[in-house]
């Protein structure tokens, strides 16, 4: 099981750390062509609403979609679970079909409730790319649905690797709209997602898997998928409304202000896409397992271990980010059309994001803890909690301290749903909380402060003027947190050196 698990947890991360680093080459592309810009703008916007759309029911299909899965080959047999999956299949493509038809009848309408701020040139630019960029919700019905037959199946690799060929042909996309045409931004980002959904072809035929499309809904398991589904929906909404009022204020605040929270925005995700969601999407269906077997205290190690390794990882990188935040925009996007203005707008941004990267990756573990449980009401209310925080501190940070208080908002909403869902796990069953092991944290905490002061000092010394200069500075931050760390004992990584000693770099059960 050790060598399954790390084999799959390996192959995710690094999967998804590659398709991230395209995704953040193609943010490099679109700030060099474009930088801060009407037009940047209506592109995210456009790219934004057929994303938000579907994550309504993307994010909770991949959540519930493996529970009931697993329910119905217990019960039966393959062909009744692939049955199950094309009635689902059918039913994310009608939603597709009926929000497609929305959009197209109100686009400018759809448009505003986005970006508010939106008039002339950038509105009607907007309210075209959005025309064209709506119909790949028909292609990422198909991977969802896809993503989540092949999780169930114990198949990783694939599922994190179909964004690799997604992102190039995006990035081929902006060098063709800044070269050529700039219609091709729009239309090559929707082909992309259909070049995304053309490589699951590949396992999906190895499973024998066929679309077939199925309207018989009177299903007792699509019922039990629908329960679990519903709450998921709305938690997800939240998120989505929080992102929606996060640009549509922006949009108010300054010119080039969504494009300044996006790239600000896309080296968190960077980091959180490359560790918390991998490890999250492994665990998540052994920790399921383990918990319809009756093995919490299983569970509770699973989910402890994963919470130290990504507090070890997070916590030197939000310390990075907050002492590094205009030299890191500067050398990644300062070229071409992203001046000094825009450096700094979305330096400011990547300051009060980094506050939020801990609480952001935890907030993931926590929702698929309870998931795991069958609990999918908690996640949501908290959500809506964490959505009204994030609400009223945008409008009111963002009169203060700008941009800047957009990101603070986000990072502060993260937190205080973090709290919330902690202090809830008992309620799951039986008393089923995690611990916080303090004193590690307190230990990982020091170390990357001493790590912070450090590569403060250096700094000092060696102002950062392109790639290599930043490089320097990574390498003296990572190699003290590095020493610091094993000098401070960290239990975590103590039992992971002495287990790579013992077994000589290879996984044995």
């Amino acid at each position: 099981m050790s060598r399954i698990m790390g084999k799959a947890i390996s192959v995710m991360v690094l999967f998804t750390l590659l398709a991230k680093v395209l995704g953040f080459v193609r943010e490099l592309l679109l700030s060099y062509f474009f930088g801060t810009t009407g037009i940047s703008d209506a592109y995210l916007i456009s790219q934004t609403i057929p994303g938000t759309i579907f994550q309504f029911v993307g994010t909770g299909l991949t959540t519930c979609f493996i529970p009931v899965y697993y329910k119905v080959l217990n019960e039966h047999n393959r062909k009744e679970c692939d049955d199950f999956t094309n009635k689902v299949l059918t039913l994310v493509l009608s939603f597709s079909t009926v929000a497609m038809a929305v959009v197209w009848l109100f686009t400018p309408l759809v448009v505003k409730l986005f970006a508010a701020g939106f008039t002339g040139d950038t509105l009607d630019l907007a309210v075209l790319f959005t025309r064209i960029g709506i119909s790949s919700l028909y292609f990422s019905s198909v991977i969802y649905v896809y993503n989540s037959y092949l999780q169930a199946n114990n198949i990783f690799g694939f599922t994190a690797a179909a964004a690799i060929p997604n992102s190039i042909a995006i990035i081929c996309s902006i060098v063709l709209g800044a070269c050529w045409n700039i219609l091709a931004l729009s239309v090559g980002s929707t082909l992309a997602t259909a070049v995304q959904m053309a490589f699951l072809f590949i396992p999906i035929h190895k499973l024998q898997f066929r679309i077939k499309l199925n309207f018989h809904w009177k299903d007792s398991y699509l019922k039990h998928f629908f329960y679990l589904l519903g709450p998921v929906i709305l938690g997800v909404s939240v998120n989505e409304i929080n992102v929606l009022v996060d640009k549509s204020v922006a949009s108010q605040v300054a010119v080039g202000g969504i494009s300044a929270l996006t790239y600000a925005n896309s080296l968190i995700m960077l980091i959180q896409g490359g560790f918390a969601q991998p490890i999250a999407t492994v665990f998540y269906p052994r920790i399921t397992e383990n918990i319809s077997k009756g093995n919490k205290k299983i569970a509770q190690d699973n989910f402890q271990t994963a919470l130290l390794v990504l507090l070890v990882l997070l916590l030197p990188i939000t310390v990075g980010f907050l002492v590094l935040p205009q030299e890191i925009i500067a050398v990644f996007f300062g070229r071409g059309a992203f001046d000094e203005n825009a450096i700094v707008l979305t330096a400011t941004a990547l300051s009060f994001y980094s506050f939020g990267i801990v609480f952001i990756g935890v907030r993931e573990l926590l929702a698929r803890y309870y998931y795991a449980y069958g609990n999918t009401k908690l996640p949501m209310i908290n959500a809506a909690i964490g959505m009204v925080v994030n609400i009223v501190l945008n409008l009111t940070l963002s009169k203060v301290i700008g941009i800047g208080g957009l990101a603070l908002a986000t990072s502060v909403s993260a937190a205080v749903t973090v709290l919330l869902m902690w202090g809830q796990c008992r309620k799951l069953a039986e008393g089923a909380g995690v611990k916080l092991y303090w004193r590690e944290i307190v230990k990982i905490t020091v170390a990357a402060i001493i790590m912070g002061i450090i590569v403060c000092f250096a700094k000092s010394l060696f102002p950062i003027g392109d790639f290599f200069g930043l490089f320097v500075l990574v390498f003296i931050g990572a190699t003290t947190y590095g020493i610091t760390i094993f000098a401070l004992r960290v239990e975590i990584l103590m039992e992971f050196a002495n287990k790579v000693l013992k077994r000589g770099f290879k996984w044995k059960d």
